[in-house]
């Protein structure tokens, strides 16, 4: 059988399991290309929650989820810090019934799986785990001690090495310019070296930057950008006395940073039809730190004072403004697509580091022996045209 060539345009937490995933296939020859260092850009910005039961990602999806933790989790087993794992364990409080059984789901799910999971309505305990918290206005919380979160910049250098070793190939600081394109089938790139490539499939795991990569195929991908804004706060004493779990609300999550505190609003809750939230901006312009918006200052400290009033004055350490790619259902965009030989494998919004392993794992599957599965049914590039 001879090698299928692919091309994977990218080198964040998409594109580094994904070349991952093929490289376990004899048969596949992967380049990929990183315009600059693996795992920076959106990645480098990610939360990393891969937590046992939240709202983030539908219970439907929940196998995702499980497969990513373990994955991360093997992976420290491996080689301690590779996946930059902190067990934190994740409090996720319950605001309305609706939530509260979406909680109670995903607790049965993950003691189905083997794991610990509770749901709590004692608020004294509650506040024994988060001391700092709000328990007036909730019905209670899903608590776990065994997850918490994961560095997605040491998982996709992690998973470059493992690419590598199996014999794939990785090009850093050489950007893509050109996708070639004859009788509306990919077969090749240009870079900005000036060298050309002939591929099978080339794949785009850019995220934000995946309406750009598109128009050189001619695509319009179907994605917004939403504002991934993150406040690094000092708390008032200094130096937590307990260990900060990851807090999930339905409008933002938190987590311990260190020392300090990392609180961003929820991808869930941004509106794609409200332009302080949402539209299709040029990632290349984003500052390394600061840019956040006035209206997440506000909606930030009004979310503490209610939720977590312990921690309302902390001081700011840092901020930094990011950018999602969410298509319209807040669903990833993998497989195929009008043009033969270009494929997706974006618009993870801010479930990257959650949805690869598993998203990856499905996709070299149909690239490789051209087999579908469920997965890759539900979030095809088809289902945002009809």
């Amino acid at each position: 059988m001879g090698k299928k060539r692919i091309g994977i345009i990218g080198g964040g937490i998409s594109g580094t399991c994904l070349g991952y995933h093929l490289s376990l296939y004899d048969n596949a020859e992967v380049v990929v290309f990183e315009k600059d260092t693996i795992g920076g850009a959106s990645t480098a910005k990610s939360a990393g929650t891969v937590c046992l039961f939240d709202d983030s990602l539908k219970n439907r999806y929940w196998d995702v989820r499980l497969y990513g933790f373990e994955s991360y989790l093997k992976m420290e087993a491996e080689e301690k810090g590779s996946a930059g794992f902190d067990k934190t364990g994740t409090l996720v409080v319950a605001t309305d019934k609706k939530v509260e059984a979406t909680i109670k789901t995903g607790i049965a799910l993950a003691k189905a799986a083997g794991y610990s999971g509770e749901y709590i309505t004692d608020k004294g305990r509650i506040k024994e785990i988060l001391p700092d918290i709000a328990t007036d206005n909730i019905l209670g919380a899903g608590y776990t001690q065994e997850d918490g979160y994961f560095d997605g910049t040491m998982i996709s250098n992690t998973y470059a090495k493992k690419m590598q070793k199996n014999g794939g190939a990785i090009k850093t600081g050489v950007k893509v310019t050109d996708v070639k394109v004859v009788d509306n089938k990919a077969t090749g790139l240009t870079t900005s070296e000036g060298e050309d490539y002939e591929f099978d499939v080339i794949v785009d795991c850019t995220g934000p930057w995946s309406k750009f990569t598109g128009e050189m195929v001619g695509m319009d991908i179907p994605i917004w950008h939403t504002k991934a804004e993150a406040f690094f706060l000092c708390p008032p004493g200094k130096k937590l006395d307990y260990t900060f779990p990851v807090l999930k609300y339905p409008a933002f999550y938190g987590l311990r940073a260190g020392d300090n505190i990392f609180i961003c609003k929820s991808h869930l809750s941004m509106d794609l039809n409200n332009p302080m939230h949402a539209g299709q901006w040029d990632p290349d312009k984003l500052p390394a730190t600061g840019g956040t918006d006035d209206y997440f200052i506000d909606f930030l400290l009004d979310q503490l004072e209610m939720r977590v009033p312990g921690i309302v004055d902390s001081g700011l350490v840092s901020s930094w403004l990011s950018y999602r790619a969410e298509p319209k259902d807040f669903l990833p965009i993998l497989g195929k697509t009008p043009v033969e030989g270009y494929m997706l494998a974006t618009g993870y919004g801010g479930n990257g580091v959650i949805e690869a392993p598993a998203a990856s794992r499905d996709l070299a599957k149909l690239i490789m022996r051209d087999e579908m599965t469920p997965l890759l049914e539900d979030w095809e590039f088809n289902r945002l045209l009809k």
